[in-house]
């Protein structure tokens, strides 16, 4: 009787187990899922922000482009190029800063091909080392260094 009493508690208990790893597996797969679509939204923001500084600079797209930038910088950190990159969330956020405020306005215009080729670089690679160094150096230049005067 004990004996049988233990081998229906094994049975249970190997079937939960089963079931705990299937859980898991659908779990992990969900979540590559998710992060694949936010990877793939954040690859298609980085497009718009290529797309905001190949425009003709007017009021219009001056605020699309502060707008494209906001958004991929407040993305970066959900995305798996975060993860590989820190200064993603960082340099997108600096140049987010730069756009937006007054003084350093024209100054970011000034450098706008160079943006440009920068955002081209991420659309290829979203965790270029290369470009977020880039984009640090051109905020550090055109707003922490200017506002510091």
């Amino acid at each position: 009787m004990k004996k049988n009493l233990n081998s229906v508690i094994i049975i249970f208990l190997s079937l939960g187990l089963i079931v705990i790893g299937f859980k898991y597996i659908e779990s992990q797969s969900a979540r590559k899922e998710l992060q694949s679509t936010i990877d793939n939204s954040f690859r298609q923001q980085l497009g718009g922000v290529l797309g905001s500084f190949s425009m003709e600079v007017n009021d219009y797209t001056y605020r699309s482009m502060i707008s494209t930038v906001s958004n991929v910088s407040a993305m970066s950190e959900l995305t798996s190029y975060g993860r590989i990159n820190d200064n993603l969330d960082i340099s997108l956020n600096y140049l987010y800063i730069s756009l937006r405020e007054e003084k350093s306005k024209d100054l970011v215009l000034l450098r706008v091909d160079e943006l440009r080729d920068i955002f081209h670089l991420l659309v290829q690679d979203p965790s270029s080392q290369e470009a977020t160094d880039k984009i640090i150096e051109i905020t550090k230049e055109v707003f922490f260094e200017n506002t510091q005067e």
